[in-house]
């Protein structure tokens, strides 16, 4: 593993080409072309199958869930799809049948979990969505969420909860002090797990939570003829929805009028989520420090080179936003 994170970009991106190819036997095709699409938490590679079709394989190279989360995913993506209120992608079986496959990669000294989903065309919106984009990202969050609020996976299938201050099994942030922050740092975002963790406490006392998407922002969403496809689940937990609000909402904070048309597109489906302005600002606040406990089990160059850049700015932001009572997104 020390081995691979040392290395660069460009360097562990031909790896993961070459590991690709060595999953697809699996699949029973070989492919060709392959171009890496995104390389972060996770990498994924585009490529056209000896089939004549088109894929996007999704490697888990940092991501660390079990079996069992895989496969709630993969029954909730095949719910959504029979329903058919939502558009999104479901992954092809190999020839064992199975939705993901699990194979060994020399450079981490472990075995990373591979999903393959039919390669979908349109435009990834990312960062300047219109309004008709941002009201359908809230009906479509709001018929998720109603879909979801009593559906369960079925055998041994479950979802983690993400109903915490980290929302993820893995404490890279808390667990050992780290060197790498300072112990400002560490105040500021102890405060804010704290003031987390007892919003959760009381939000656990008035409802139960759900299944939620948990990473709903536009850089995980296609808009094609006018239509949009929901991606990336693998963040998809037990948890509240006001969750999946706040986390859209920290990517559009730059624009609060963004938001409005967020919250007219959700009420057209359903009534809004109880809550606070105070609530709403504290979990938004708190995406920092689930990003940052991101940052510390990155695996690629470019993320661990913008960690100190980045806890610093994460400071400044939460302590913006203790000051305040409001966050921004400040440089």
């Amino acid at each position: 593993m020390s081995e691979y994170v040392e290395m660069t970009q460009e360097e562990q991106i031909e790896l993961l080409k070459e590991f690709a190819q060595d999953v697809l036997v699996q699949y029973g095709i070989t492919g060709s072309d392959f171009e890496c699409v995104n390389h972060a938490y996770n990498s994924t590679f585009k490529f056209n199958g000896s089939d004549g079709k088109q894929y996007a394989m999704r490697i888990s190279t940092a991501s660390r869930k079990w079996p069992e989360h895989i496969w709630a995913e993969v029954q909730w993506l095949l719910e959504l799809k029979r329903e058919g209120s939502i558009t999104a992608p479901v992954p092809i079986n190999n020839l064992q049948g199975e939705p993901f496959t699990n194979h060994y990669f020399f450079y981490q000294g472990g075995n990373l979990d591979v999903v393959i989903y039919p390669w979908l065309e349109g435009e990834v919106v990312e960062e300047n969505p219109t309004d008709e984009q941002l009201f359908e990202l809230g009906r479509q969050m709001a018929t998720m969420h109603i879909l979801s609020k009593n559906w369960k996976p079925e055998g041994y299938a479950n979802f983690m909860p993400v109903d915490r201050p980290l929302m993820v099994r893995q404490d890279n942030l808390f667990t050992y002090e780290l060197e790498i922050i300072t112990p400002s740092q560490y105040e500021v975002f102890r405060e804010i797990s704290n003031r987390t963790e007892a919003l959760f406490e009381k939000l656990r006392s008035q409802s139960d939570p759900q299944l939620i998407h948990a990473d709903l922002h536009f850089g995980n969403i296609i808009w094609h003829e006018e239509k949009m496809t929901i991606l990336d689940f693998d963040d998809a937990g037990i948890g509240f929805p006001l969750q999946d609000l706040a986390i859209s909402f920290f990517y559009l904070r730059e624009n609060r009028e963004r938001e409005l048309k967020v919250l007219e597109g959700y009420k057209s489906v359903a009534p809004l989520p109880e809550f606070t302005a105070e609530e709403l600002e504290l979990l938004i606040a708190n995406r920092c420090i689930v990003l940052v406990n991101y940052l510390l089990g990155a695996t690629t160059a470019d993320d661990i080179a913008m960690l100190p850049s980045y806890l610093e700015k994460t400071e400044r932001r939460l302590r913006h936003y203790l000051e305040t009572g409001q966050f921004a997104l400040l440089d």
